[in-house]
C-alpha cells in the first residue's frame, strides 16, 4: 500500500517539461500493448493514450534504441498512437516509469 502511494507521490508531482503526456488507464496501468498481426508473424508494440506531441515521444524511444532500422517506430495521426516493430513492452514501460508517467 505505502510503495503504490509513493509511487502515486511521485507521479502527481512530475515536474516534466516533455511536449506529451502519456495517461494511464483506469486500473491505472500504463498503456502499452502488444500486438501479432499478419498470421503472428508481424509482432508490433503499441503505444495509446498519448496527450500532445506523440512524434516527440517517437523520437525519445527511437533515441532508447540506436541499433534499430530507420522504420523502426512509426506515428498513427489519426489517433496518436506510437507503433513499434517487435516487442518491446517491458522496455518501454519501465523508461516511462523512469519518466515519472
Amino acid at each position: 500500500m505505502l510503495r503504490s502511494l509513493n509511487l502515486l507521490a511521485k507521479r502527481s508531482y512530475s515536474t516534466s517539461t516533455s511536449p506529451y503526456f502519456v495517461a494511464r488507464t483506469s486500473n491505472n496501468g500504463l498503456p502499452v500493448y502488444t500486438d501479432f498481426k499478419n498470421g503472428g508473424t508481424q509482432h508490433l508494440t503499441i503505444i495509446r493514450r498519448i496527450e500532445g506531441d506523440a512524434e516527440a515521444l517517437k523520437n525519445d524511444i527511437v533515441s532508447l534504441f540506436p541499433d534499430a532500422p530507420k522504420n523502426f517506430a512509426r506515428v498513427n495521426p489519426v489517433n496518436n498512437h506510437v507503433i513499434l516493430k517487435g516487442i518491446h513492452m517491458n522496455e518501454i514501460k519501465q523508461w516511462l516509469i523512469e519518466k515519472g508517467f
